[in-house]
Parts: C-alpha cells; sequence; structure tokens
C-alpha cells in the first residue's frame, strides 16, 4: 500500500482506537476536548469535534447488536410461508399456469398462502381471489394504479409491502430485477445532490464553500468523488441490514437473500425523491431534512418488518443497526479523503 494511503488509515485506525477508550459520556456531554491517557498517547483525539460522534455510533451499533442477538427469531418469514412446503402443495403464478411450484402468492392481510390472486375468465376480466383464512381479497393492489400503491406507501401500510414484496413474482428472483436496478442508480444520482448540497452547507459554515476534501477540485472531480461516497453509502446499508438479519435470524442463509432485501430498501427509499426538493427549492429550515430521515427511516422499518415478519420494533432496530454502520462507514471515507486530498 502506498504511502499516501498507509499514513491516513494508521492516524484513523489509531484514532477510532483512542475515542474508543478515552471518550467518557460527560466528557461527550459537556462538550469537551478529550484526550487519551490509556493509550499512552496525548493526541487529543477529539479536539476535532468531528470525531465525537464516532463514539456514540459505535455504542448505538453495539446496543443494537445485543437486542437483536436475544430478540425472538422468525419462525416463518411471508417469503417462507409462500413456499410450497408451507401448505405441501404448489401454486400458479397469477392467472398462470403451475409451472413455477416455488413461487407463490400470500394474501396481505393475513399472510395466509393462497394459490393464486385472481382468476382470468377473458381479456380484461378477472376476479380477485378470496383467501380462506380471513374472507378478505387476497391482494387487492392487483386492480389498483400505481398512485393508489404509492399513496399507500406513504401512508406505510405493510399490506403494499407484501404486494410488492411478496405478490410481485418479479421482485423475488435471485438477482435484482432490472426496472427496480434502474430505480436503484436513480436513486443513487438523487443522492448525489443530496450529499452534494449538505457537505456544501456544511462548508458554508465554516467558510469553505468552495473546499471539497479540504481542497478545491474542478466539477468533475467533485462529482465522481461525491457519487462513489453515495455509492459507498447504499453498499454499506445493505451490508448493514443483511449482517442485522444474520445477527437476528442466527442463519448466514440471510445472506442469500441479498437480492430481496436490496428490492426492500430501494422501494422503501421513495422518501429520497422527494429530499431532492430541498435542493431546487432551497429550505432554510435545518429540521426539513431530519423528517425526510426520519421518513426513510420509518418506511424501511415498515419494509423490513414485512419481508421478515418481525414486529416494527425488531425491524426498527435493525435498521438502527445498519443506518449505524453506514454512518461508520461515511465517517470513514470521508475523513480518509480528507487527509488524501489536503
Amino acid at each position: 500500500m502506498s504511502e499516501p494511503l498507509l499514513l491516513p488509515l494508521k492516524y484513523y485506525v489509531h484514532t477510532l482506537i483512542c475515542t474508543l477508550s478515552a471518550t467518557s459520556v460527560k466528557q461527550l456531554k459537556d462538550g469537551e476536548a478529550i484526550s487519551c491517557n490509556r493509550m499512552g498517547c496525548e493526541c487529543h483525539v477529539l479536539d476535532d469535534s468531528r470525531y465525537r460522534i464516532v463514539f456514540p455510533l459505535v455504542i448505538i451499533l453495539v446496543l443494537a447488536a445485543v437486542a437483536l442477538t436475544f430478540g425472538p427469531q422468525t419462525p416463518q418469514s411471508p417469503l417462507m410461508a409462500a413456499s410450497p412446503s408451507a401448505s405441501g402443495r404448489s401454486s400458479p403464478q397469477q392467472g398462470q399456469a403451475m409451472d413455477q411450484p416455488a413461487m407463490r402468492q400470500i394474501c396481505i392481510e393475513c399472510g395466509y398462502p393462497v394459490a393464486s390472486l385472481y382468476t382470468e375468465y377473458g381479456v380484461g376480466h378477472i376476479r380477485l381471489t378470496q383467501c380462506e383464512y380471513c374472507k378478505s381479497f387476497a391482494d387487492k393492489y392487483v386492480e389498483h394504479d400505481v398512485v393508489i400503491v404509492f399513496i399507500d406507501m406513504l401512508l406505510h401500510k405493510p399490506q403494499v409491502y407484501r404486494h410488492l414484496l411478496v405478490n410481485k413474482l418479479e421482485f423475488r428472483q435471485p438477482l435484482i430485477e432490472k426496472n427496480v436496478a434502474k430505480l436503484g442508480i436513480l436513486l443513487v444520482l438523487f443522492n448525489v445532490y443530496i450529499d452534494w448540497f449538505r457537505l456544501e452547507e456544511g462548508g458554508r459554515l465554516r467558510g469553505q464553500e468552495e473546499l471539497l476534501f479540504g481542497k478545491q477540485h474542478s466539477f468533475a472531480i467533485q462529482y465522481v468523488a461525491i457519487l462513489m461516497l453515495s455509492a459507498v453509502d447504499a453498499a454499506s446499508l445493505l451490508v448493514g441490514i443483511l449482517l442485522a438479519s444474520v445477527i437476528h435470524q442466527r442463519s448466514l442463509l440471510q445472506v442469500k437473500r441479498w437480492a430481496t432485501i436490496s428490492t426492500a430498501l430501494i422501494i422503501s427509499s421513495f422518501g429520497k425523491v422527494l429530499m431532492i426538493l430541498l435542493v431546487i427549492w432551497e429550505y432554510n429550515e435545518s429540521y426539513y431534512p431530519w423528517l425526510l430521515d426520519f421518513l426513510l427511516f420509518t418506511s424501511h422499518s415498515t419494509a423490513i418488518s414485512v419481508l421478515f415478519d418481525i414486529h416494527l420494533l425488531w425491524a426498527s432496530l435493525v435498521v438502527v443497526f445498519s443506518a449505524a454502520i453506514k454512518q461508520l462507514v461515511h465517517f470513514c471515507v470521508l475523513n480518509i479523503s480528507s487527509m488524501i486530498f489536503y
């Protein structure tokens, strides 16, 4: 590894160790500059206020991991309930022949497996299947417009996520469906401008509007750098969800569901589209981005709750765990990049 990169890495690892060993809750609360005395050095690792975020993030990460470790395991998720082993019989696709018995649908109201979502009597004439268990229509969204689906997603209705994540068979393939992948790429591009906006706001407060990573760069370099940062953020969020699901379910088989989990994260990230409004209309109120971040958190939690068939509280812990990993990676990338480019 080259010396310009090795030194920042050594410095960052040292800073992280010193922070975790020396930081106390009282000093953190009082905003004091904390010096490292347990590692035998005088580095004053927290003279820079940016490093104070490391300690609470790690504490949140550890507490969430411990809670998930002792949390209740899910006996059967909707995707497992929709498998042929759940009822001992195979099922057709939506109105089609029984050529893919492993692909079953469920009732979006109660989660009971159904043979099909509707019966087709002719071109444009269908009859929705009634659930044998709760007597409701198995999936009312088959006949609903996309606008209705989006509104119910805004309302965080678990039924709409069961429709999208379980009953949409194209979303349950080993790889991410191409339209979902395109939406994911679009969301990453949206996130570029959101991160750029936030970095510029932070630079404006420090009187460094034109600086990125401590130096002035061309537009192309700034765009590529923030694009890579946004891609790393998305990947770290997915890795965090996978790791949290492995901890909670005590099974490495959860890693094989990366495509379905990615689809759930992409679909529930519709709040990022609303964030672009902050850039277009230049809202100055600081709480607007926090409100939209909270919308993302709640939508992710609802999607994970449906996907793993767990209580919303445990799904929220999964999202908190993954968000802490994402922020730690984000912090690490920003600070290492600053030390490299400065």
